[in-house]
Parts: structure tokens; sequence; C-alpha cells
């Protein structure tokens, strides 16, 4: 018998994340993000006879999003240079995202302030030198740890991955096809929980996330996370990564990094506006 062989078929390979060349923003120049047609545009002063929005303060007593008790935080060093990482211990076998629509009291909730299409706000930064960096995520992004030494290996499984920074960070949402999704986080130390969603952001919204340095009795953490800004391509999109544009430090930057080792669930947002719990 005479055996005939068939090609063997190639996959293209993954993408996780994908940037390109910084642009330099100086707010020494340019203290103005202003949201122009969808945007950013960073400016010396906003628009003539635009009204710059206050920046959003968290209300520690705000609670939304799925709550989840927290056994124990380790804290270690792996970089000085870079930050330092807790690992979050939760009673519980998975980890569920509580699926929002981004408004402006969704964000602020969590520290973050909404800019809409002909709107602006005041960058507050320690740092006046920053980045705007164009990024593409893919839909698999959320699939890689840094943290448990897998590498470039792709995991089964997406861990929760949050931050806050000594700079402010900027998130646009230019996918001329999808939404942009960020996932936050709200921790509160001494009472031990966290509560975490995901929020929706409309193309052409974007959201300020001001400085959030390490400070001393802190009664209430903000935390935040683009990894899984592609979530809006698991809906059937047919598309399998999302654009977005980021204003953040790349130079002597430093992190504090909150992660958890659970399985994360991220429901699809309900196409009514309605969240998912």
């Amino acid at each position: 018998m005479k055996w005939q062989t068939m090609a063997q078929p190639f996959f293209d390979p993954v993408l996780f994340i994908k940037e390109d060349s910084p642009t330099a923003v100086d707010l020494l120049q340019t203290p103005y993000f202003c949201n122009i047609d969808g945007y950013p545009h960073y400016r010396a002063t906003p628009p003539e006879g635009q009204k710059p929005l206050e920046a959003a303060a968290m209300d520690p007593k705000v609670e939304i999003g799925n709550e989840y008790h927290v056994l124990s935080a380790t804290t270690t060093h792996p970089d000085p240079k870079y930050g330092n990482q807790t690992r979050l211990e939760f009673q519980a076998s998975e980890v569920k995202y509580q699926a929002l629509p981004a408004t402006r009291q969704a964000a602020e909730a969590f520290g973050m302030t909404l800019i809409e299409p002909g709107q602006s706000i005041y960058i507050t930064s320690p740092q006046p030198r920053l980045s705007l960096v164009d990024l593409e995520f893919g839909m698999f992004a959320g699939h890689r740890s840094p943290y448990e030494g897998t590498g470039n290996r792709l995991l089964g499984k997406v861990c929760t991955d949050l931050e806050h920074h000594d700079f402010p960070h900027i998130f646009t949402s230019i996918d001329p096809h999808l939404p942009l999704v960020i996932s936050v986080g709200k921790y509160w130390p001494q009472t031990q929980k966290i509560r975490l969603a995901d929020l929706w952001l409309p193309r052409g919204h974007a959201l300020y996330v001001p400085p959030r340095p390490k400070l001393l009795g802190q009664t209430c953490l903000a935390l935040h996370g683009n990894r899984n800004s592609a979530l809006a391509c698991w809906q059937g999109t047919g598309r399998s990564s999302v654009r977005t544009q980021t204003l953040l430090q790349t130079e002597d930057s430093y992190f504090y990094w909150f992660w958890n080792e659970l399985p994360s669930i991220h429901p699809p947002l309900d196409p009514t506006g309605a969240s998912h719990a």
C-alpha cells in the first residue's frame, strides 16, 4: 500500500503584546491630555473654552466588583530596580471578575477618571518625561504569567495580575473595531479583602490613572492591569488583537505588582450594558 503524506499544518505565531517605538511626552511643555475625536493629544493648554476635568478622588467606602477574602500577602523584591511583587492568596478555587461598562461612576470607584471625546485633564506626575506607546494586545496576552517562572509558555489559565505605581497611566481605546478592557482591583489590606472587575472602555474613550506611590497607612489600594485588554476578542468578533495607546513612564519606573495564581474568569459585557457578577 502506498501511503500519501499530507502537508503538516502550520499556525500563526501567538501574539501576546506588540509594542511600537515610544513617542516622548514632556509634561513641562504639554501637561494636558486632550481627547480630540477619540485620539490622545498632549497640549500646553486645553482647547479654547474647554474646562478640564477634575481628577477623580477614590472613596474607599465605595465597594463594587466581586469580593474575595485575602488569606495572606507575601511581598518579594525580585528586582529592586523595577519594584516589588506581592503574592495574594485568596480563599477561593477560582476568581471571577465582574464585567462593568466603563462609566464615570465605575471608573471613579477604582480611582480612575473617564475622559470622553471633547474632554481634557491636567496630568500630575513626579516625573515630567513620559512616553506615549502604541500597543497591540493579542487575545492570549493574559495566558502568560510573568510570576510563575513559565517564561513565554502559553498557559491554560489567566492569573490575576494588577499593579499601582509612582507615575500616571492613561489608557486610550483607539481600536477601530473593538472596545478596550482594563482589569481593576480595590484592595483593603487591613480587612483582608479585595474586589475585582473588568472595565469595558468604548472606542474613543480614555481612562486616567493618577500616580499612586506606596504610602504608609493606606487603608485601600487602587489597582489596575491591562494584560487582558483584548478580552473583547473572545466575543466571536473574528478578531484576535486590540490596538491601544498608553501614556506611561518607560525609564526608571517603579511598580508594585499584586498577583494570584488561581484561574480567573472574565465574563463578557452584556450588550445591554448590564454587569456580570
